[in-house]
């Protein structure tokens, strides 16, 4: 399942060999990327590693190796000068976000219910049952932004060579 996909041009005079050679020398803050090429084919797979101490407790710890949007594809559109980053969680971290989703909505249609049979809600309730909510969705979403950030980066990488 693919949850981020985005094109970025490349600099102009740049290849886009180039683009994955400097991608293999930049260093990210608490992250580092394994990149391969896929046989048979102009495209690569790059693995992110979280590389932060692990005894630090945080959100991330209940994703596999602490990266939600782990497995990326990159792919060259020899003919535009564009290429294409996607990637996806794991299956433990698809299956982990699953549950973190699935707990909100069950409040939810357990609060309509509770609305209904009680044949009305008040203000407060309404805010708190919202707070609460969003409580339960906030990790999820911001290791989703904080992922997505990252693969913004590594993809602005190949417009920012034309300038070095």
């Amino acid at each position: 399942m693919i949850l981020y996909k985005k094109s970025f041009p490349l600099g102009e005079g740049i290849s886009f060999f180039s683009y994955i050679k400097a991608l293999e020398k930049k260093r990210f803050p608490n992250y580092y990327l394994r990149i391969e090429k896929i046989l048979s084919t102009t495209n690569y797979h790059a693995t992110i590693v979280f590389t932060a101490s692990y005894w630090r407790s945080s959100w991330r710890n209940g994703y596999y190796e602490r990266v939600f949007l782990k497995e990326c594809t990159i792919q060259h559109s020899k003919d535009t000068g564009y290429f294409t980053l996607q990637a996806s969680p794991k299956a433990g971290n698809l299956l982990f976000a699953s549950l973190q989703i699935l707990f909100p909505i069950s409040y939810f249609v357990f609060e309509i219910f509770t609305i209904v049979t009680n044949g009305g809600i008040s203000l407060n309730n309404i805010f708190g049952f919202a707070i609460v909510i969003i409580i339960m969705l906030a990790p999820l979403i911001l290791i989703y932004l904080q992922d997505k950030n990252l693969l913004d980066k590594v993809g602005s990488i190949g417009k920012n060579l034309e300038k070095n």
